[in-house]
């Protein structure tokens, strides 16, 4: 072993407009800013879950002016987040198309009704939803995504499967369907969170 990992801590990620993307995480996610510096960083904790968190669970970082021309260079700067959602696959699996190498961040929430809040209030702030709800098969948890202001793609997530003792069961290895990535694709009743 070259690391004891105790498990994931932060993420920073990089974003277009500091402010805009403190909005989003403040409004939609439901996060506080914990500190701050200068006009060009912010650390973000869940004050929801204040107990058990630490400072920040994430680091937003202002891209620099040479990052922003780069993008305006690109035509990258301005982003229509529901072109995105007109893209997708209708029957492939619930990754988002990226602006960058972040595939998605995921933060839980506590049940399918928390899961359905947060579709419902997106839609009302005509948010893109890329994909969901939906349940996955490898973890069975419950899923939504959407975009941030970045393009990054965010992922709520709900019931995931426990580890039932250390060091997990063992993998399996599932087929590469649309199935797969929804295990609700294709049933009559996906209000159910229970059993499958």
């Amino acid at each position: 072993m070259v690391v004891e990992n105790m498990g994931l801590d932060h993420v920073a990620i990089k974003v277009r407009d500091l402010e805009a993307s403190i909005e989003f995480y403040r409004d939609v996610l439901n996060m506080a800013v914990s500190d701050r510096i200068g006009e060009a960083v912010a650390f973000l904790r869940t004050p929801a879950v204040a107990e058990q968190s630490q400072h920040h669970e994430l680091n937003l970082t202002q891209m620099s002016d040479e990052e922003l021309a780069a993008l305006a260079d690109r035509d990258e700067l301005e982003l229509d987040l529901h072109e995105f959602e007109r893209d997708l696959p209708e029957d492939g699996p619930p990754m988002l198309p990226t602006t960058g190498p972040i595939y998605h961040i995921a933060f839980e929430v506590p049940d399918f009704e928390a899961i359905g809040n947060a579709a419902e209030k997106l839609n009302a702030r005509d948010h893109p939803i890329y994909r969901g709800p939906g349940r996955h098969g490898p973890g069975n948890n419950i899923f939504l995504y959407f975009p941030d202001p970045d393009g990054n793609p965010i992922e709520l997530t709900a019931e995931m499967e426990k580890a039932p003792e250390a060091g997990g069961k063992p993998a399996k290895r599932w087929p590469r369907t649309p199935e797969t990535w929804n295990v609700w694709l294709n049933t009559e009743n996906i209000g159910d969170s229970g059993s499958e």
